[in-house]
Protein backbone atom coordinates (compact mmCIF):
# COMPACT_ATOMS: atom_id res chain seq x y z
CA UNK A 1 0.00 0.00 0.00
CA UNK A 2 3.00 2.31 0.03
CA UNK A 3 2.50 5.41 -2.11
CA UNK A 4 6.08 6.62 -2.16
CA UNK A 5 5.28 9.51 0.21
CA UNK A 6 2.29 10.78 -1.78
CA UNK A 7 -1.09 11.30 -0.15
CA UNK A 8 -3.61 8.74 -1.28
CA UNK A 9 -7.00 9.91 -2.53
CA UNK A 10 -9.13 8.52 0.29
CA UNK A 11 -12.71 9.66 0.87
CA UNK A 12 -13.53 11.22 4.25
CA UNK A 13 -14.94 9.17 7.07
CA UNK A 14 -18.52 10.17 7.80
CA UNK A 15 -20.73 9.32 10.74
CA UNK A 16 -24.02 10.68 11.95
CA UNK A 17 -26.62 10.27 14.64
CA UNK A 18 -30.06 11.63 15.49
CA UNK A 19 -30.40 12.76 19.10
CA UNK A 20 -33.80 13.43 20.67
CA UNK A 21 -32.91 16.79 22.20
CA UNK A 22 -33.04 20.43 21.06
CA UNK A 23 -30.21 21.77 18.89
CA UNK A 24 -28.89 24.19 21.52
CA UNK A 25 -28.65 21.45 24.17
CA UNK A 26 -26.85 19.06 21.82
CA UNK A 27 -24.46 21.84 20.77
CA UNK A 28 -23.61 22.66 24.41
CA UNK A 29 -22.89 19.01 25.17
CA UNK A 30 -20.46 18.69 22.24
CA UNK A 31 -18.95 22.19 22.26
CA UNK A 32 -17.98 23.33 25.75
CA UNK A 33 -14.85 23.98 27.78
CA UNK A 34 -14.78 20.42 29.21
CA UNK A 35 -15.39 18.66 25.92
CA UNK A 36 -16.77 15.15 25.96
CA UNK A 37 -15.85 14.13 29.51
CA UNK A 38 -19.34 12.99 30.47
CA UNK A 39 -19.34 10.08 28.07
CA UNK A 40 -16.08 9.73 26.14
CA UNK A 41 -12.96 11.54 27.41
CA UNK A 42 -11.12 12.26 30.66
CA UNK A 43 -9.88 15.81 31.05
CA UNK A 44 -10.66 17.11 27.55
CA UNK A 45 -10.40 20.90 27.20
CA UNK A 46 -11.67 23.19 24.45
CA UNK A 47 -10.70 26.84 24.02
CA UNK A 48 -13.93 28.04 22.41
CA UNK A 49 -12.72 30.40 19.70
CA UNK A 50 -11.31 30.14 16.21
CA UNK A 51 -7.62 29.41 16.66
CA UNK A 52 -8.42 27.96 20.09
CA UNK A 53 -6.71 24.81 21.29
CA UNK A 54 -8.28 21.45 21.97
CA UNK A 55 -6.70 18.94 24.33
CA UNK A 56 -7.89 15.32 24.22
CA UNK A 57 -7.25 12.85 27.05
CA UNK A 58 -8.48 9.30 27.52
CA UNK A 59 -7.87 7.10 30.54
CA UNK A 60 -10.97 5.06 31.40
CA UNK A 61 -11.65 3.94 27.80
CA UNK A 62 -8.01 2.90 27.33
CA UNK A 63 -7.87 0.51 30.30
CA UNK A 64 -5.85 2.86 32.50
CA UNK A 65 -3.32 3.90 29.85
CA UNK A 66 -3.25 7.68 29.49
CA UNK A 67 -3.68 8.65 25.83
CA UNK A 68 -3.50 12.34 24.89
CA UNK A 69 -3.61 14.43 21.76
CA UNK A 70 -4.18 18.00 20.78
CA UNK A 71 -5.82 20.05 18.10
CA UNK A 72 -6.87 23.50 16.97
CA UNK A 73 -10.30 24.97 16.15
CA UNK A 74 -10.53 26.44 12.64
CA UNK A 75 -14.21 27.39 12.45
CA UNK A 76 -16.79 27.89 15.17
CA UNK A 77 -20.32 28.84 14.13
CA UNK A 78 -22.64 28.22 17.12
CA UNK A 79 -24.88 26.27 17.22
CA UNK A 80 -24.29 24.65 13.83
CA UNK A 81 -20.63 23.99 13.08
CA UNK A 82 -17.26 23.33 14.62
CA UNK A 83 -14.27 22.44 12.46
CA UNK A 84 -10.94 21.43 13.94
CA UNK A 85 -7.71 19.61 13.24
CA UNK A 86 -6.35 16.98 15.61
CA UNK A 87 -4.26 13.82 15.76
CA UNK A 88 -0.71 15.22 15.95
CA UNK A 89 1.39 14.16 12.97
CA UNK A 90 4.91 15.29 12.08
CA UNK A 91 4.69 19.12 11.94
CA UNK A 92 0.89 19.35 11.90
CA UNK A 93 -2.23 17.25 12.32
CA UNK A 94 -3.35 14.04 10.63
CA UNK A 95 -7.11 14.78 10.63
CA UNK A 96 -9.38 17.72 9.88
CA UNK A 97 -12.88 17.23 11.26
CA UNK A 98 -16.11 19.05 10.55
CA UNK A 99 -19.03 18.52 12.93
CA UNK A 100 -22.38 19.91 11.86
CA UNK A 101 -25.57 20.18 13.91
CA UNK A 102 -29.05 20.44 12.35
CA UNK A 103 -32.51 20.68 13.91
CA UNK A 104 -34.73 17.87 12.68
CA UNK A 105 -38.43 17.53 12.06
CA UNK A 106 -38.25 14.42 14.26
CA UNK A 107 -38.11 16.49 17.47
CA UNK A 108 -34.36 16.46 17.81
CA UNK A 109 -30.98 17.19 16.30
CA UNK A 110 -28.84 15.53 13.65
CA UNK A 111 -25.10 15.47 14.30
CA UNK A 112 -22.87 14.78 11.29
CA UNK A 113 -19.10 14.19 11.51
CA UNK A 114 -16.82 14.34 8.47
CA UNK A 115 -13.17 13.42 9.05
CA UNK A 116 -10.53 14.00 6.37
CA UNK A 117 -7.44 11.99 7.35
CA UNK A 118 -3.96 11.91 5.79
CA UNK A 119 -3.22 8.40 4.54
CA UNK A 120 0.28 7.75 3.20
CA UNK A 121 0.74 4.08 4.08
CA UNK A 122 -0.81 1.03 5.73
CA UNK A 123 -0.19 2.35 9.25
CA UNK A 124 -2.02 5.59 8.37
CA UNK A 125 -4.92 3.53 6.99
CA UNK A 126 -5.04 1.54 10.23
CA UNK A 127 -5.27 4.81 12.18
CA UNK A 128 -8.02 6.10 9.86
CA UNK A 129 -10.06 2.93 10.34
CA UNK A 130 -9.63 3.03 14.12
CA UNK A 131 -10.80 6.65 14.11
CA UNK A 132 -13.81 5.73 11.96
CA UNK A 133 -14.87 3.22 14.59
CA UNK A 134 -14.16 5.81 17.28
CA UNK A 135 -16.41 8.45 15.69
CA UNK A 136 -19.30 6.00 15.53
CA UNK A 137 -18.73 4.97 19.14
CA UNK A 138 -18.44 8.58 20.32
CA UNK A 139 -21.72 9.57 18.64
CA UNK A 140 -23.57 6.54 19.99
CA UNK A 141 -22.30 7.15 23.52
CA UNK A 142 -23.22 10.86 23.22
CA UNK A 143 -26.77 9.89 22.19
CA UNK A 144 -27.15 7.64 25.25
CA UNK A 145 -25.66 10.36 27.48
CA UNK A 146 -27.89 13.16 26.16
CA UNK A 147 -31.13 11.19 25.84
CA UNK A 148 -30.91 9.02 28.97
CA UNK A 149 -28.17 10.51 31.17
CA UNK A 150 -26.25 7.23 31.03
CA UNK A 151 -22.46 7.03 30.80
CA UNK A 152 -20.75 3.72 30.10
CA UNK A 153 -17.51 5.00 31.63
CA UNK A 154 -16.58 3.77 35.08
CA UNK A 155 -16.80 6.50 37.71
CA UNK A 156 -17.88 9.24 35.28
Amino acid sequence: MSTGGRRMKIPPTTAGVHIRAPLEKVWRVFVNENGWDGWFTDGMKMELKEGGKIFFRWFRKTFGEEVTDEGIIHRLEPPNLIEFSWNTYEDGFRSRVKMEFFSSSYNGTWVQVEDHTIVLNEEDMKIKLECAVGWGEMLTLAKIWIEYGISTLENP
